[in-house]
């Protein structure tokens, strides 16, 4: 078959399979895979193949080598299973758990992780089960089971992978324990970076800034061990050496704001934290590094003010609402704080502190249009005819060319009687509006209005208290 390609192989072993002569048509299907081995289709066929012929062995072989190539396709998965049931009931129940992992199945897929455990006397066998099950239950949120896979896998196996992914399970719940597995692993791997990172992450985060610089492996580490040691002199010359690619990196702007901070030069600070923040509108540290400039510089209303978008950021709406309240008590005519209370308010769902803050807005901005709308919405939820009268009567005097207040504010002038103000508004909302059904309508009801012909609206209720008036 010189000189044949892949596709030439294909047909060729396809015309064998026609006439039922599978072993030619196996040898095709081998020569089309040695061509070009990432061929997923001339690898399923050669699986396929030899799974007829009953090569079980090499069958295995090429479903997992199409395993690997195409890792989310169910098929190699099936095929497997048929293969493993009865031969192979450790690699039968590993299939299985990886089937139902790609399925989103995960909570089973520990199931069959067990089972595959118990069905294999193999330490290396039990270690890769005991691994992903690990990782399983670690995504499906069951920390402490997680852990205890990886404990008894180090009970058998020191490796590093083991160690870090245990401290980074520790790492949310207990630093000390943390600590503890990774003090095991530099033990056993001194030359190891990712576990020197993550020594240095956790003595960061429990404010031993002496052992973090220690352990550094970037520069922007050892920037920041240096920094919070106040070292300024020493961080300040890492980073003026630093590439001018890493000053394009968000960490510059932060060390930088960090160091203009340790130097007092609060000005410089805040220029740092805005360039910081343009990269990370997400991350609450800028919020916190401004609110400790300003605590420095005894600015209370802006102090309270970030530390409440530093709450927020970290979802601690209660907290947020302290700052804010505690910001707006300094300066009670800011808008901008206003407006984030009533923000605030909305996501809580707390309708009423949100409308009185409205109120406040509009009050020192009477021309606010979405907020005026906001009030008379909410208005008109709670059924307050007087509040939503008022604000209407705002909103038409702010934007005289919105037709659609111009009719809402007619509509509700002849609700409660007010009827020159309803005729009034009428006229006004016909000269504004282009043709519609509703403009019609609303000239049949202006018609009404100035020729007398008022409809009772009067309801059951009236009538009935009217009925015992007379009495």
């Amino acid at each position: 078959m010189a000189n044949t390609t892949v596709a030439q192989a294909l047909v060729r072993a396809q015309q064998f399979e026609d006439e039922d002569k599978f072993e030619q048509a196996y040898e095709c299907y081998k020569y089309a895979h040695e061509l070009d081995k990432t061929d997923t289709d001339a690898l399923q066929k050669l699986a396929t193949c030899a799974q007829m012929l009953q090569y079980n062995n090499d069958a295995i072989n090429y479903w997992n080598m199409y395993m690997q190539i195409k890792p989310e396709d169910p098929l190699s998965y099936s095929q497997l299973l048929d293969l493993y049931f009865h031969e192979n009931k450790y690699e039968y129940y590993m299939t299985r758990a990886k089937l139902k992992t790609i399925e989103g199945r995960l909570p089973q897929a520990t199931d069959d992780y067990k089972k595959a455990i118990n069905n294999t006397n193999e330490d290396e066998e039990i270690i890769d089960a005991r691994y992903l099950l690990a990782q399983t239950y670690k995504i499906i949120g069951k920390p402490l089971q997680a852990i205890d896979e990886y404990l008894k896998i180090l009970d058998h196996d020191h490796n590093e992978a083991v160690y870090l992914s245990l401290a980074d399970l520790y790492y949310a719940e207990d630093k000390s324990a943390a600590l503890n597995v990774l003090q095991q692993a530099i033990e056993r791997y001194p030359n190891s970076n990712a576990v020197k990172e993550m020594l240095c992450k956790i003595y960061l985060a429990t404010g031993d800034y002496e052992k973090a610089e220690q352990y550094a492996i970037s520069d922007f580490d050892k920037i920041k061990s240096m920094l919070m040691q106040e070292k300024n002199n020493e961080a300040f010359s890492m980073l003026e050496k630093l590439t001018d690619k890493q000053k394009k990196e968000p960490q510059y702007s932060a060390l930088m704001a960090e160091y203009y901070y340790n130097s007092g030069d609060m000005e410089n600070t805040l220029s740092y934290i805005d360039i910081y923040e343009k990269s990370n509108q997400d991350s609450p540290l800028p919020s916190q590094m401004r609110a400790l400039v300003y605590e420095q510089k005894g600015d209370e209303y802006n102090s309270h003010f970030n530390w409440g978008k530093y709450y927020i950021k970290k979802g601690n709406m209660e907290l947020a609402l302290d700052e804010y309240l505690n910001a707006y008590s300094e300066n009670p005519k800011d808008m901008e704080i206003i407006k984030e209370l009533i923000n605030l308010y909305s996501a809580i769902d707390d309708k009423f502190a949100c409308a009185e803050f409205c109120e406040k807005l509009v009050e020192l901005d009477k021309n606010d249009t979405a907020t005026l709308k906001r009030l008379i919405n909410f208005y008109e939820e709670q059924g307050y005819e007087e509040k939503v009268m008022d604000y209407l009567y705002q909103l038409a005097e702010s934007n005289p060319r919105d037709y659609e207040t111009l009719l809402k504010l007619a509509k509700h002038a002849q609700k409660n009687r007010r009827i020159d103000d309803a005729i009034d508004y009428y006229e006004k909302y016909l000269k504004a509006a282009p043709n519609s059904d509703e403009k019609e309508e609303a000239k049949k009801q202006l018609n009404m209005l100035t020729t007398g012909e008022i409809p009772d609206e009067e309801g059951f209720l009236d009538k009935l208290l009217s009925f015992f008036s007379k009495k």
